[in-house]
């Protein structure tokens, strides 16, 4: 009699054991495989930033045709905010000297251009697999794009504001009129996005995004400021009039060349 009852109880301790030990190799295999399925995503206070690689072109750029040098940062695991940043300036000088003939010329052309611009949103990321993380975004945008241009020309000076102006002449003429090729503007817009982040590495992806975009833009009216005379024509040199507002929008999809390739720290 005791020894079945030793029996039982030896047999139901066992059985406890065993149970136990299945719960604890089950609860680790399932706390290895979510770390595993989590290892290569980006996590809460993780930084996001991207390049943007044209494999057609075989050329590397920043994050996007708009050469925006892109941050997101994840407030959780599935949620990024987002920061777009780019700056840009132009300028350059000609100089035209010929002081033979009868009439010499001494012409100084100085042009400069400033764009700066910003980006900033949220992004919404979906459950995907342990390697892909598909997402929606909305971001807004705004910009500013100013231009100037000074022309010294024989002792006379045109000041031109919000623009640059290319003197084209009439063949055979004496007359000339003024072209625009640059001008200064406001644009702001909303973007709605679609993409997706694979993550070959930890920490390591490549994606691509395509947007749904809505924007405006405002052009600055180009101001020309004279002093002295034309010397071909002893006249004032300003025959460029801007009056009225002048505005552009855009809206429909767009698709943004080249294939992100960025990392997670």
């Amino acid at each position: 009699m005791k020894k079945t009852l030793f029996s039982i109880a030896l047999a139901i301790a066992a059985t406890a054991c065993y149970a136990q030990t299945s719960k604890v190799i089950v609860d680790t295999v399932s706390k290895n495989i979510n770390k595993d399925q989590q290892s290569f995503k980006p996590t809460t206070g993780s930084i996001v930033t991207e390049l943007n690689f044209n494999p057609f072109k075989g050329n590397l750029s920043l994050n996007n045709s708009l050469n925006q040098i892109k941050v997101r940062y994840f407030i959780s695991p599935d949620v990024a905010l987002r920061l777009g940043f780019n700056a840009s300036k132009k300028d350059s000088t000609a100089n035209i000297n010929n002081p033979y003939g009868t009439q010499s010329i001494f012409i100084k052309n100085e042009r400069e251009s400033t764009l700066i611009g910003f980006n900033f949103g949220v992004e919404k990321h979906f459950k995907g697999t342990k390697r892909l993380s598909p997402y929606v975004a909305a971001d807004f945008s705004i910009s500013s794009k100013s231009a100037s241009q000074e022309i010294k020309d024989n002792g006379s000076s045109t000041s031109i504001k919000n623009g640059w102006l290319e003197t084209i002449y009439i063949p055979n003429s004496s007359n000339y009129y003024n072209q625009l090729q640059e001008n200064a503007y406001t644009r702001y817009g909303l973007n709605l996005i679609a993409g997706f982040d694979f993550y070959v590495a930890k920490n390591f992806f490549v994606g691509y995004e395509f947007n749904f975009n809505i924007s405006k833009t405002e052009y600055k009216n180009v101001e020309v400021t004279f002093t002295g005379q034309n010397p071909n024509t002893g006249q004032p040199n300003n025959n460029f009039n801007d009056t009225g507002k002048k505005s552009a929008s855009t809206f429909g999809p767009t698709l943004i060349n080249g294939v992100r390739v960025g990392y997670s720290f």
